[in-house]
């Protein structure tokens, strides 16, 4: 490490991410996964490092092990602080585990000037969503692959900023994750779903985003989402985790045009506005509805088109 720093400390700023669906989840194809996402304003992932006179951090016992081996076999030194100071909850939709290993990473790279290929936590990604979030923003379609380690882009841009998200959270709910999720990605899935969705993604949703087609682009996701429901079918019945949000978008959905669906495992889940829609119309009815239910809240966010920032002091 050098000692003779220009900065203290480094803070590292990442997006939260919905994850709108996998392509191919069939995984006798030569390439699976490859999915849609889109970075959200919202619920960022923040982490800071700088020199202390020894090691502390508030993260989790696993996470600071992992990275106190790390320092230790790459003959680093461990005189360091590294503070979470903001994450959104984990395994409720908005990627949060990926933002915070790929948040560490990055400050670790940037605080002992490595050189690029660090990879602290040995972890791969089916999705490449979160991972190109956090290099780009924006809207992501990521290439299937057939190789865990690699993460290509097949269409990345800049999302429509006055198209609002509400997003919608149940607290009761927690989505899959761990072993349950390990043990569902190694079935195999339906080549006809495969065909429908890269339809849906190319012919209909990117073009949509392209032309700044908000109907299109609603009534394309919503059909996406039924299909990719069909996919998780065999642990999750319905198109939502939770059937109290599903209630709320249904309701909402008589009243005015939304793109809807679930990011991820949920529960976390989101209805696209119309930008010809005024949302003070919308939220009264919104309001009424989730009065009905103690566990569900919302958030109006819209698309981040910027990639993580680094911040030095």
């Amino acid at each position: 490490m050098t000692e003779n720093k220009e900065f203290n400390m480094i803070k590292v700023q990442s997006n939260s991410r919905l994850h709108l669906g996998f392509i191919n989840l069939n995984s006798s194809s030569p390439y699976s996964y490859g999915g849609l996402g889109l970075s959200i304003s919202k619920f960022p992932t923040i982490i800071s490092i700088g020199k202390e006179k020894k090691f502390q951090t508030n993260l989790s016992p696993n996470i600071s092990k992992t990275i106190l081996n790390y320092l230790k076999k790459n003959k680093l030194c461990s005189n360091i602080g590294i503070s979470c100071i903001a994450q959104p909850s984990s395994h409720i939709g908005l990627g949060s585990g990926t933002q915070l290993i790929l948040s560490l990473q990055e400050l670790v790279m940037k605080y002992f000037e490595l050189g690029k290929g660090v990879n602290i936590f040995k972890r791969n990604f089916r999705s490449g969503v979160g991972y190109n979030s956090f290099r780009y923003g924006g809207f992501i379609l990521d290439a299937p692959k057939n190789d865990l380690s690699s993460s290509q882009i097949v269409f990345k841009s800049k999302f429509p900023s006055s198209w609002k998200i509400i997003l919608l959270f149940d607290n009761s709910k927690k989505g899959i994750h761990g072993q349950p999720e390990n043990n569902f990605f190694t079935s195999k899935n339906s080549d006809t779903l495969r065909s429908r969705l890269s339809d849906i993604a190319l012919n209909e949703l990117i073009p949509s985003i392209i032309h700044h087609d908000f109907t299109v682009f609603a009534s394309s996701l919503t059909k996406f989402q039924k299909l990719n429901a069909r996919f998780y079918s065999t642990i999750q019945k319905s198109l939502y985790l939770s059937t109290d949000i599903a209630k709320v978008i249904n309701h909402v959905s008589k009243f005015f045009n939304v793109g809807s669906g679930q990011s991820s495992w949920g529960p976390t889940s989101y209805m696209f506005i119309d930008p010809k829609d005024d949302i003070n119309e919308i939220l009264p009815i919104l309001d009424k509805t989730i009065s009905m239910y103690n566990n569900v809240s919302y958030s109006i966010v819209s698309a981040k088109n910027n990639k993580r920032k680094l911040t030095y002091t």
